[in-house]
């Protein structure tokens, strides 16, 4: 996924309490302009339109999807110039005050939008809303006045939106650059521990149900202290490979030194023990001979109600039978999964 995606729902967080107040602003400024003139009297159009602005900002303020969070910006901007619009036509004498609470919208709702082009296609839509109602006559003469306040307040907003947006980016790709450093193993590119645990824990928070498979590289130190510590960083990265590679996991993630995490979800006990075969008949041929090497598994379920560390112990109580039952073999409920379709490795 492009970093730029990734930092959507950060920037919207960290937009959302300004978007909130200022909409709060507007929204304070629109019953004000009712309650101002005691002589015009409410009618059922003021009314649909403060429901409706209400209804937009509420939805604004505790919508979670990231595309309608950028749809109720642009609708509470264009629901408070109709109502401005509609109030300025039902009293002619305000049609003086048109031009200036154009340029205040355009140029307050540069905060409003997540992305340049939201906030372009917004004060296009207040300019066309707001331009009928201006009194030309006042400028008669003076047109390009007009047109001048009408390109310099877009031109403010444009300015202001890109270079704010730009400089937030900036920041949230620089922060999400050290948050994955901070959760990703330097060497394997994989999940660290506490990177996996946190997503574990989450999971099971959520009501999520699955598999944790437990693995640990079958003689690891020896092959280590024997051909030195490159091979052994080849093998650590061929392992990561081969997590990354064989399809049917949800994550994976390196939890010790040669101890590796999966999680698969699902409840089927048959599926996530084929992928365990095939993943360890990966993990047997990744490397050739004399470096080649091979991995023990042990299989534990998850589900909303089971306890982090209690799957753990159970997973790596799985994995211990299946090393001390001859290695390279994966292990579930205390027996064997499967028959290895090939002869084990000399270790």
């Amino acid at each position: 996924m492009p970093a730029i995606f990734k930092i959507r729902p950060r920037m919207r967080t960290l937009l959302s309490p300004a978007v909130i107040k200022i909409e709060l602003v507007g929204i304070l400024a629109w019953l004000g302009a009712l309650f101002i003139d005691s002589v015009s009297a409410l009618n059922v159009i003021h009314l649909l339109i403060t429901l409706c602005l209400l209804s937009v900002w509420y939805v604004h303020r505790v919508i979670r999807s990231f595309l309608m969070w950028r749809v109720m910006g642009g609708l509470y901007i264009f629901v408070l110039s109709v109502g401005f619009a509609y109030v300025i036509r039902s009293h002619m004498e305000l049609r003086i005050f048109a031009l200036p609470l154009a340029v205040i919208i355009v140029l307050s709702s540069a905060i409003l939008f997540i992305t340049v082009g939201d906030y372009l296609l917004s004060s296009v839509q207040v300019w066309l809303l707001m331009w009928t109602h201006i009194d030309i006559d006042i400028y008669r003469g003076q047109e390009l006045y007009l047109l001048l306040f009408c390109v310099s307040s877009v031109s403010i907003g444009f300015t202001l939106s890109f270079t704010y947006l730009r400089n937030l980016r900036s920041v949230l790709l620089v922060e999400s650059e050290i948050r994955t450093l901070a959760e990703t193993d330097f060497l394997t590119s994989l999940l660290n521990r506490r990177a996996f645990m946190e997503l574990f824990q989450k999971l099971l928070a959520e009501g999520r149900y699955g598999y944790f498979i437990m693995l640990d590289i079958d003689g690891f130190k020896l092959k280590n202290d024997q051909y030195g510590h490159d091979v052994g960083d080849k093998i650590l990265c061929a392992m990561a490979n081969c997590l990354k590679s064989t399809p049917g996991s949800y994550c994976v993630g390196r939890i010790g030194g040669e101890e590796f995490g999966v999680l698969v979800l699902g409840g089927d006990d048959l599926v996530v023990q084929e992928y365990a075969l095939r993943l360890l008949g990966a993990i047997r041929a990744s490397v050739a001979p004399p470096h080649h090497y091979t991995c023990s598994a042990g299989i534990a379920r998850f589900s909303a109600t089971s306890d982090m560390s209690a799957v753990l112990k159970c997973a790596d109580k799985n994995m211990y039978r299946a090393k001390h039952n001859g290695k390279d073999r994966v292990f579930q409920d205390g027996e064997q999964v499967g028959a290895l379709m090939l002869p084990l490795f000399a270790q």
